[in-house]
């Protein structure tokens, strides 16, 4: 007889019991411990990607909310500029354009030949534009002058067009520019 017969023999009593503690132990494993196992790993994946889907979710928030901050901010500096930037109307805008056009080619040693105002009636988002196109004739350096004092005035004017132009018979009488320039005025219930 080889060992292992003789002390399965001699063990008898000892060996079924155990072996059937570990096929018992076996089947308990194959049945519940490992289905149990797998649930806890599928668990943590959710639990993982639950947590991912949270920060997803707050972030998106915090982008929401910073969209709707934002945006309550531009409507405020903008509702600023409608009432404290732009003309209230038609008139208002013709002052902050005719007269002090006039004004800077004075300072700036400019003649002012013609000056033509011309309001476009196309109201688009409650806003009419009007254009002020001016004819100066002077030196380079005081059209620069005019352009530069034109453009730091704190009015809200847009310079549209700057056209310079002299002639042979224009010699003597220096450089003429033709200066678009315009405004935005309101229209409707504050304005016009």
């Amino acid at each position: 007889m080889t060992d292992f017969s003789r002390i399965f023999a001699e063990k008898r009593s000892l060996v079924w019991p155990l072996a059937l503690v570990l096929i018992a132990n076996a089947v308990v494993y194959a049945l519940v411990v490992y289905p149990l196992s797998q649930k806890v790993a599928m668990g943590e994946q959710e639990a993982t990607a639950a947590n991912f889907a949270l920060l997803t979710a707050r972030r998106e928030h915090a982008n929401a909310r910073a969209t709707v901050t934002g945006k309550g901010q531009a409507d405020a500096e903008l509702k600023k500029f409608y009432s404290d930037v732009l003309p209230p109307d038609l008139s208002g805008a013709r002052r902050i354009t005719y007269l002090p056009l006039e004004h800077l080619a004075e300072e700036s040693n400019l003649r002012l030949e013609r000056q033509a105002l011309s309001p476009d009636e196309r109201s688009q988002g409650g806003l009419a534009k009007l254009t002020t196109t001016a004819t100066l004739t002077g030196e380079y350096r005081d059209i620069r002058r005019f352009l530069h004092r034109l453009e730091t005035r704190p009015e809200f004017i847009v310079l549209e067009n700057v056209d310079l132009s002299q002639n042979a018979s224009e010699m003597s009488r220096g450089i003429t520019v033709t200066v678009q320039v315009a405004t935005y005025f309101r229209t409707g219930g504050n304005g016009n």
